[in-house]
C-alpha cells in the first residue's frame, strides 16, 4: 500500500506542484520528484526491487528541504516517531563512493556524526532525517521515488524515399545531300572521368593524461590523490617552532610535487575514506590541509591552508577540542582534532591533474 502526505517544514509551506503530474492521484510531488510511503518492511535490495518492479527508483534526496520532507511524512506514514526507513543511497562495497538508485549525481548528504561507517546501505532517521549507513538484511520501510517529467520514448526517425533520375539520350538529325530522305541516329553522350584525389590528414600523436604513479584521480575536482605515511622528522627538513601550522605535512607531500589535500565534499571525504583504509587497512588517520587559526576560542576557527572556505566540515562528536590545530580523517569518515602527529600516521596530498 502507498500512503504519501503533505507538511510545512521551518514555518513556511512545502507546495506540491499543481504542474506535476503524478502517475496516482495519492502520489505526492516535491522539488523535482513524486514520493510514495511503503509501509512494508524489507531489506534494502528487495525494497529496491518493489520500486524497480513499479517504474520507480528507491527514493533520491538531493537537499534539505526534500531529507526533512521525508523526515515528517514517515513519522505520518509509518505511525512512529522513531526508527528509519531506505532510501535510494548504496554503495557496492566498503569505502567506495556512494550512488543513487536512479543516477543522480551525488550532490548532497545528510549523515549523523559518525557515518558513514563499514556498512554500505543508507537509512533516514525519522526522528531527525539524519542519515545512517546500515546492514543490507535489515528489513525497514522504505520511500519510491521517480521524475514524472521522465520520458523513455524516442522520437521515430524517418527514412526518405530513395530516388532513381533516368536521363533521356541524345538524338541528332544529319541530312544527306544526295539523298531526300532524312536518318534520324542516336549519338550517345561522351563519357568525362573525373579523377579525385582524397587527402588524410592524421592528427599528431598525443600522450594522455595520467595521475602520477600511486595516485587517484577524483574527476569532480581535477586533482589526484595519495595518502603518504608520514616517516620520521629525520627524513625531512627541519621546521622553525614558528613555522605556519601544517608546515611538515607538505613538506611530505612535496616530495610527490603535491601540497597537502582539502575537502569540500562529502563524495572526495568518501574517497579518502576509501584510500586510507586501502592504505593502513585499519582504523589510523591522515592529515588533512585543515588548521586551526583560533586556538583561544572554544572550538576554534579553521581555516583551509590554501584559503578556500570551509564550506564543508565532518568532525565526529566531541570535535573539534580547544587547543588543537590541525585536523585528521580516518577509515571511519568522520574527522579529529590533534595537536600532533605520529611518524606511522598518514597525510593525505594531492596534484592537479
Amino acid at each position: 500500500m502507498l500512503l504519501f502526505s503533505a507538511f510545512l517544514i521551518f514555518g513556511f509551506s512545502i507546495g506540491f506542484s499543481e504542474e506535476a503530474s503524478c502517475r496516482h492521484p495519492h502520489e505526492r510531488f516535491i522539488g523535482t520528484r513524486c514520493y510514495a510511503f511503503v509501509s512494508k518492511k524489507h531489506t534494502y535490495n528487495t525494497a529496491k526491487e518493489y520500486c524497480d518492479s513499479h517504474g520507480y527508483s528507491l527514493a533520491t534526496v538531493d537537499n534539505a528541504i526534500t531529507s526533512n520532507f521525508l523526515a515528517s511524512s514517515a513519522a505520518t506514514e509509518f505511525g512512529s516517531n522513531n526508527g528509519q526507513f531506505w532510501i535510494g543511497l548504496s554503495r557496492k562495497k566498503d569505502y567506495e563512493l556512494f550512488n543513487w538508485d536512479d543516477g543522480t549525481i551525488v550532490s548532497y548528504t545528510n549523515f549523523e556524526a559518525g557515518f558513514p561507517n563499514k556498512q554500505d546501505f543508507v537509512a533516514e532517521n525519522v526522528r531527525n532525517g539524519r542519515w545512517q549507513t546500515l546492514a543490507e538484511h535489515k528489513e525497514l520501510e522504505f520511500v519510491c521515488s521517480y521524475d514524472p517529467t521522465a520520458t523513455t520514448s524516442a522520437a521515430p526517425t524517418t527514412i526518405p524515399p530513395t530516388t532513381t533520375t533516368t536521363r533521356a539520350p541524345t538524338t541528332t538529325t544529319v541530312r544527306k545531300t544526295t539523298q531526300t530522305t532524312a536518318t534520324t541516329m542516336t549519338t550517345p553522350k561522351p563519357t568525362t572521368t573525373v579523377s579525385t584525389t582524397t587527402t588524410t590528414t592524421v592528427p599528431p600523436t598525443t600522450t594522455p593524461k595520467a595521475c602520477p604513479q600511486g595516485f587517484v584521480l577524483f574527476e569532480p575536482t581535477q586533482k589526484c590523490y595519495i595518502v603518504l605515511v608520514y616517516g620520521n622528522d629525520s627524513d625531512y627538513p627541519d621546521v622553525p617552532d614558528d613555522a605556519p601550522f601544517l608546515t611538515r605535512e607538505n613538506q611530505r607531500c612535496a616530495k610527490y610535487g603535491a601540497t597537502v589535500a582539502t575537502i569540500h565534499s562529502s563524495d572526495l571525504n568518501d574517497l579518502f575514506r576509501s584510500l586510507i583504509y586501502e592504505r593502513f587497512n585499519d582504523t589510523r588517520y591522515a592529515t588533512i590541509g585543515l588548521r586551526n587559526i583560533d586556538m583561544k576560542t572554544i572550538s576554534g576557527k579553521w581555516q583551509w591552508f590554501d584559503g578556500t572556505s570551509p564550506d564543508y566540515l565532518n568532525f565526529g562528536n566531541m570535535f573539534p577540542k580547544t587547543g588543537d590545530y590541525i585536523a585528521q580523517t580516518s577509515s571511519q569518515g568522520f574527522w579529529v582534532s590533534y595537536t600532533h602527529t605520529a611518524p606511522n600516521e598518514g597525510v593525505v596530498c594531492s596534484v592537479d591533474f
